[in-house]
């Protein structure tokens, strides 16, 4: 009885882990799922806080570019920034509006915002037709009305509340997916701390059934004993005592019996025992793989989804920051483009009133003034696209000293006007893989800059050196000028038409020339400045070329 109880134990123990096994393989199954659709909630929420940004740019300032240009030069090739709006408004509304539709946010603002972006087409398209027909008057009415700036600013409110619903989903899921990555982690320790005591407990079990099979050889030893005494006392009263050894003797036969029929009943529990350790042996190793292979699984997942965390970031990051520049770049068109030609247009129509000839010619200098402060702004803005654009430049080595002399050589007159000392070392670095007509136009804003603001209190002295640093070659230009404060700026520093003195003459586009060209060139730049003690830049450009450049060697 004791044996099948103990063949009762060791079953269940097998039985339990196995049992114990299956739970974990559907347990992780579904924490993987768990993970897989938070992961997939998170990537929609990023999808519809970009395309919410797309609104600004493709829509609103693409309505705004075109009907500006076309009103400024009266041409069909500047509507193409509000056709592209017109194309695109619908899908991006439906689209997003879908998404946010499956995601249970309300849309009443959103359908307000899509009706206000519809209306203000519509006023884009008439305005056109004003245009077109002559009727500048009402033109400027409904411009200076400036309902998109109105509708800006209701994107801007609805934006708001979209990214900080989508921020929330994206917190949601984040937690949901860690939640479930921890359960799976739980889910394995307790795999562990279940089947480690059952295999000890099995282990114990099958030490005891061979303790018990030892006994039971000592003890048939010792009744082979006890019979050979007995036989030997019967042998000595056998005149005596015949029939009590017959019935000794059938008594001692049917004993024997027993102990063989013990014997052989031991036998096939050792049998059975061997069979049992041999099973036992095959589902340990059973065990042993499956919980490598469970191992390795769970590395895999935890690797894959720390690679698309960080592809999703990386792509998020740069999106954000290409619609900023586009941003940037298309309200600073707009914006400078502006005021040259509402002169230009305001003094053409005082022209017809002009009361003599002094006063026409006035006019006409004015004119002439305007036209050229537009055109400037326009070779500007040609300059940014044409360093934007250059995506595929050419690379070649530059010797600095070279470099540098001919931009001194270009700044003589101002550096012998204000006897400036300018301290060279680049001992450290003397050649950089670079754009040449980039780095000439770096270190030429950034020496002329050091120039123009120095500080009228002392002698000015500039230092230009370069050295290598990890995988950057740096080139330093230093001053003890002005100097200005950089949280103040910081902002502003690198901004297309942003000055910090205004005591000299600039345009303000020198230093965002700088930041474009190194960006450009794969590079980057960092300033510190203090006031009346001096500014240091400093430029970092890779030593090998980023891969969307060749190498020029010839």
């Amino acid at each position: 009885m004791k044996q099948l109880t103990h063949k009762s134990w060791i079953n269940f123990a097998v039985s339990l882990t196995i049992v114990l096994i299956i739970l974990n393989v559907i347990i992780t199954l579904n924490n993987n799922r768990i993970m897989e659709e938070n992961r997939l909630l998170q990537r929609q929420a990023e999808e519809i806080k970009v395309t919410v940004s797309q609104f600004a740019i493709i829509i609103i300032h693409n309505l705004d570019l075109g009907i500006r240009g076309y009103a400024l030069f009266n041409h069909d090739k500047f509507l193409y920034p509000m056709h592209f709006a017109l194309r695109d408004k619908d899908s991006l509304f439906l689209s997003v509006g879908n998404l946010l539709e499956q995601q249970g946010y309300p849309l009443d603002e959103f359908y307000q915002l899509q009706d206000s972006t519809d209306a203000y087409a519509d006023l884009c398209v008439q305005m056109k037709k004003l245009i077109d027909d002559g009727n500048m008057d009402e033109f400027k009415r409904l411009s200076n009305q400036d309902k998109g700036y109105k509708l800006w600013l209701q994107y801007e409110k609805v934006s708001t509340k979209i990214n900080r619903f989508e921020d929330d989903i994206n917190s949601q899921a984040f937690t949901k997916y860690h939640t479930a990555l921890r359960n799976n982690y739980l889910v394995q320790i307790f795999l562990f701390l279940t089947c480690v005591p059952t295999l000890l407990f099995t282990a114990f079990q099958t030490h005891k059934k061979f303790a018990i099979q030892v006994k039971l050889r000592e003890s048939e030893a010792e009744k082979a004993v006890i019979l050979s005494r007995q036989n030997e006392i019967l042998e000595r009263q056998v005149a005596e005592r015949t029939r009590e050894i017959q019935a000794q003797n059938r008594m001692l036969q049917s004993k024997q019996e027993e102990i063989t029929a013990q014997n052989e009943e031991l036998k096939a529990q050792q049998e059975e025992i061997s069979k049992q350790k041999d099973l036992l042996e095959s589902q340990n190793k059973k065990l042993s793989e499956a919980q490598q292979t469970i191992l390795m699984q769970n590395k895999k997942i935890i690797a894959k989804n720390d690679s698309l965390e960080e592809e999703i970031r990386d792509r998020t990051k740069e999106l954000i920051e290409y619609n900023q520049q586009l941003q940037q770049f298309a309200f600073i068109a707009a914006h400078n483009l502006r005021a040259p030609a509402a002169r230009i247009l305001g003094l053409g129509k005082v022209l017809d009133y002009a009361s003599d000839t002094n006063e026409e010619k006035l006019i006409i200098d004015k004119l002439i003034s305007s036209t050229h402060e537009l055109d400037t702004v326009i070779k500007d803005l040609n300059v940014i696209l044409e360093i934007k654009g250059n995506g595929t430049s050419f690379l070649t080595p530059v010797n600095l000293n070279e470099e540098l002399a001919l931009v001194m050589s270009n700044l003589e007159r101002e550096i012998q006007g204000t006897h400036a000392d300018i301290r060279v070392n680049f001992e450290n670095a003397p050649v950089i893989v670079c754009v040449k007509p980039y780095i000439d136009s770096i270190l030429f804003n950034l020496v002329s800059n050091a120039i123009k603001y120095r500080h009228p209190d002392h002698k000015l002295v500039i230092e230009v050196k370069s050295y290598p640093i990890n995988e950057y070659i740096c080139i330093s230009v230093s001053d003890n000028g002005l100097g200005f404060n950089t949280e103040t700026h910081k902002q502003n520093l690198f901004t297309l038409y942003k000055r910090f003195h205004f005591h000299v003459e600039g345009k303000g586009m020198g230093l965002y020339l700088v930041k474009t060209q190194v960006v450009a060139m794969g590079g980057k730049i960092e300033v510190e400045s203090k006031i009346n003690q001096g500014t240091t830049f400093r430029i970092y450009l890779r030593k090998r070329p980023p891969e969307n450049f060749t190498m020029r060697t010839a």
